[in-house]
C-alpha cells in the first residue's frame, strides 16, 4: 500500500488541552493533534505507525502499514503494547491495537531541528515509550524533535515459529524508523539529521540495526547505553518455544498461541525465565536474564549482532557507546541477592562463561567493590551481559568511523547506598528527568543536577554537531568520558579484568 506524503503543514488548532492551544499536524495517514506543556512543548503520543499486529491476519507477521483516517486524531494518551509493568507486581500494561510513537518537538520548531529516535530496553519482554523518565522535554527545550518508539516484545515481539519471520520487534523499529524518515519533516525535524539511540536491550537493537545494510540511511548518528549483544540460534529459540507450549499444555505454533489471553501470555513469558536459569539444562542461556532474545534468522542478523557489526560497512556513522560501571548491581540489590551469593556462585559463572584460571581472584583485586562474593558475582555480570560488549564496540567500530567511549560512575545512594552505578541509573540523567517520582527508585533524592545537564548536553551536541565534545576513543589511547559528579576523561582502569575476556566471543 503505497501513501502521498502530505505537505509540511503545522496549524495552530482552535481546541485546547490542559488550557494551552493545540497543534494539529499532517502525517501520511492522516492529522494527528497533540497538546503543548507548561513550558511550551508540543507533544504528541500514540502516533499509529504501523496497523494493529493483534488481528487474526497479522498475528506474528511483519508490521503492516497503518490504515489511513479521516479528520483529526487525538495522540494525547499512552499506548504501549501488552507487556508486564516495570513494577513487581508485573501487572499487564498496554492493550491491543496499531504501533505507536510520542514526538517531543519545540513549541516554535521552525526549519529542520536535529531528531533523536529513542529504542527503549527491558530484556526483550517489556518496554514502553511513554514512562516518565523518557520524556522527551528537556530534549525539545534545547531545540531537538524527539520520538519514543513502542514496539513488540516477548512472544509477539520475538518468539521462534517456523513458518513466521523473526524479529518482529526488530521490524517493528525499522517500520518505525522509516516512518520517520516519511513524517518527520512535518513536525520540523530534519530526516537527514536523525540520531538512533537506545538504553539495554535498546541499544542491543541499536547494534543490531548498524549491524544490519537494511537500514542504510535510516539514521545519521548512533547512540548505545548498556548495550547487550546476546542473541540466540533458531535451535535454541525452538528449545524455547517448546518450553513455553509445553507450560501451557499447547502445540508449539503460532495458531496455538494466539489463542492464548495476552495475561496468559505474559505471565508464562515470566515463569520460563526463571526456568531456564538452570545451568545444567540451559548452558549459557541460563545467564541471559531473559526468555527471549533476538533470532540469528540469516536476514535481520546473518551471523550474530557483534558479527554483523565487523562485517558491515554500510552504516559508518558516527556512535556513541558505553555503559555504567555496576550493571548488574540493578538486578541483585532490590530483592536482596547479593547478600545470598556465595564464592561457589561465583567459580559456577566463571567456569560457566569458560574465564581464564584465577579469574575470580583477579576480580577480587581488581572491581570497583569487592567487599562480599555478591560484589564480584555483580561485577562479573555486569561485564559479562554489558561492560564488554559495550568495550568491544568501540574497538570494533573506531577502526573505521568516530567513536565516542563513556563510563558513567556516579553511585546511587538508592537502597541505602547499595545500588551504586547500576543498570539503568543513567537514562534519567540522559533525559533529565531525574526528578520524576519513576526516577527516584534509581537516583534516590536529590541527585546531582550538574551531572544530568552535561550528559543531557553532549547527547544534544551529538545530534547537533555529530561530537559530544570529548576526545575520540582508541585502543592506543583507550580514552572515555567518565560521568560522575565531576565529570571528567579518564582511561580503562581495569585492563586485567578486560583482558579475562580478550578470547571471549558474542
Amino acid at each position: 500500500m503505497k501513501y502521498i506524503l502530505g505537505s509540511a503543514l503545522i496549524v495552530a488548532s482552535s481546541l485546547s488541552f490542559a488550557g494551552s492551544p493545540v497543534p494539529v499536524v499532517d502525517t501520511e495517514a492522516g492529522k494527528v493533534q497533540g497538546y503543548r506543556t507548561g513550558e511550551g512543548i508540543s507533544v504528541y503520543k500514540g502516533i499509529p505507525y504501523a496497523a494493529n499486529p493483534f488481528t487474526p491476519e497479522r498475528r506474528f507477521q511483519n508490521p503492516q502499514p497503518v490504515q489511513p483516517w479521516s479528520g483529526i486524531k487525538a495522540t494525547v494518551s499512552d499506548s504501549p503494547v501488552p507487556q508486564p509493568g516495570r513494577s513487581q507486581a508485573q501487572r499487564l500494561v498496554g492493550h491491543a491495537g496499531d504501533l505507536t510513537l510520542n514526538i517531543w518537538r519545540p513549541g516554535n520548531a521552525e526549519g529542520k531541528l536535529p531528531v533523536m529516535v529513542w529504542i527503549p530496553g527491558g530484556a526483550w519482554i517489556r518496554e514502553d515509550a511513554t514512562e516518565s523518565v523518557y520524556d522527551g522535554s528537556v530534549f525539545a527545550e534545547k531545540g531537538v524533535v524527539v520520538v519514543t518508539v513502542n514496539y513488540r516484545v516477548g512472544v509477539d515481539g520475538f518468539m521462534h515459529f517456523a513458518r513466521r519471520p523473526d524479529n518482529r520487534g526488530i521490524a517493528d523499529q525499522i517500520a518505525a524508523l522509516k516512518w520517520v524518515q516519511r513524517n518527520i519533516a512535518n513536525f520540523g525535524g530534519d530526516p537527514g539529521r536523525v540520531t538512533l539511540f537506545g538504553q539495554s536491550a535498546g541499544a542491543g537493537s541499536v547494534a543490531i540495526h548498524l549491524g544490519n545494510p537494511a537500514t542504510r540511511g535510516l539514521y545519521q548518528r548512533a547512540i548505545m547505553q548498556s548495550p547487550p549483544v546476546q542473541w540466540v540460534s533458531p535451535s535454541d529459540a525452538t528449545r524455547i518455544t517448546r518450553q513455553f507450549a509445553n507450560n501451557l499444555g499447547l502445540p508449539a505454533d503460532p495458531e496455538a498461541m494466539a489463542r492464548v489471553p495476552f495475561e496468559a501470555l505474559v505471565q508464562n513469558v515470566l515463569r520460563v525465565g526463571e526456568q531456564i536459569k538452570d545451568a545444567s539444562q540451559w548452558g549459557r542461556l541460563s545467564l541471559g536474564g531473559t526468555a527471549f532474545l533476538p533470532v540469528a534468522d540469516g536476514k535481520i542478523i546473518v551471523k550474530s549482532p557483534m558479527e554483523d557489526l565487523a562485517m558491515n560497512d554500510s552504516n559508518r556513522v558516527p556512535v556513541i557507546v558505553g555503559s555504567t560501571d555496576s550493571e548488574s548491581r540493578l538486578y541483585l540489590v532490590p530483592g536482596g541477592a547479593l547478600k545470598k551469593i556465595t564464592d561457589e556462585d561465583v567459580k559456577t559463572v566463571t567456569d560457566e562463561l569458560g574465564l581464564p584460571e584465577g579469574a575470580q581472584q583477579v576480580y577480587a583485586k581488581n572491581s570497583i567493590s569487592a567487599e562480599s562474593p555478591g560484589d564480584v558475582y555483580a561485577q562479573i555480570m555486569s561485564d559479562y551481559t554489558f561492560r564488554m560488549p559495550a568495550l568491544n564496540i568501540a574497538r570494533l567500530l573506531s577502526r573505521h568511523q568516530d567513536t565516542w567511549f563513556y563510563n558513567f560512575s556516579w553511585r546511587s545512594p538508592a537502597y541505602n547506598g547499595h545500588l551504586g552505578a547500576a543498570h539503568f541509573v543513567d537514562v534519567p540523567f540522559t533525559f533529565g528527568t531525574i526528578h520524576t517520582k519513576e526516577a527516584e527508585n534509581f537516583v534516590g533524592v536529590n541527585p546531582p543536577q550538574a551531572l544530568s545537564a552535561s550528559m543531557n548536553d553532549a547527547w544534544v551536541a551529538f545530534a547537533r554537531y555529530g561530537n559530544p565534545g570529548w576526545a575520540h576513543y582508541s585502543d592506543n589511547e583507550n580514552r572515555m568520558m567518565v560521568f560522575d559528579t565531576n565529570s571528567q576523561m579518564g582511561t580503562l582502569t581495569d585492563p586485567q579484568i578486560a583482558t579475562l575476556w580478550d578470547k571471549f566471543r558474542y
